[in-house]
C-alpha cells in the first residue's frame, strides 16, 4: 500500500488530467455558479493557509518531509492540503455540472486516490518529529500554479457556459 501511495502521490498532477478532459467534454456548466465558487474559494483558502506552514516541500513529487507540522491547519486536519484539494474538485465538478454518473465517477476516483495518498503519507511521517512553523507567504509560491489552474478551470466554464 505504502508504494501505491508513493506512485500515486508522485503523478497526483498527471492521474488527474484524463478526467478533466471528460468533465470538460460532457460538462453543461451551471447558469448560477454561486455554490460551486464558494467551494472553489474554500479549498483554495484551505491549500493556501496549509502551504504557508510547510512551503516548497508540499509541492515535490514524493514524501521527504523531515518533521511533522501540528500548528496552523495541521492542528485541525491531519492532510489540510488534500481536503483543499477535495474542496476544489467538488466546487469544479458542480461548475461544470457533468452527467451524474460522471460527477459521481470523479468524486470517487479523488476520494480512493487521495485516500491512499494520505495512508501511506501517514505511514511515512508517523517515526518523525513534531515541529511547529511559522506561516510565511515567501512558502506561497508554489501555489501559484494551483491558483494559474484554478483560474483558467472558471475561464473555461466560463466560455463553455456562453455557448
Amino acid at each position: 500500500m505504502f508504494r501505491c501511495g508513493q506512485i500515486l502521490f508522485k503523478y497526483r498532477g498527471v492521474i488527474s488530467a484524463p478526467f478533466f478532459i471528460l468533465l470538460l467534454l460532457f460538462s453543461r456548466p451551471v447558469c448560477i455558479p454561486v455554490p460551486a465558487y464558494v467551494l472553489i474559494a474554500l479549498g483554495l483558502a484551505l491549500r493556501l493557509w496549509a502551504a504557508g506552514y510547510l512551503g516548497e516541500r508540499s509541492r515535490k513529487n514524493r514524501f521527504d518531509a523531515e518533521y511533522v507540522v501540528i500548528n496552523g491547519p495541521y492542528k485541525y486536519l491531519k492532510h489540510p492540503l488534500y481536503t483543499g484539494n477535495f474542496l476544489l474538485v467538488c466546487g469544479v465538478v458542480i461548475l461544470f455540472n457533468p452527467p451524474l454518473w460522471l460527477g459521481t465517477l470523479l468524486i470517487i476516483v479523488f476520494i480512493t486516490e487521495y485516500s491512499i495518498i494520505a495512508r501511506s503519507e501517514t505511514e511515512y511521517l508517523k517515526n518523525l518529529p513534531t515541529k511547529r512553523t511559522e506561516y510565511r507567504l515567501k512558502n506561497l509560491k508554489g501555489e501559484l500554479s494551483t491558483i494559474l489552474v484554478t483560474s483558467v478551470v472558471i475561464l473555461l466554464s466560463l466560455l463553455k457556459t456562453r455557448h
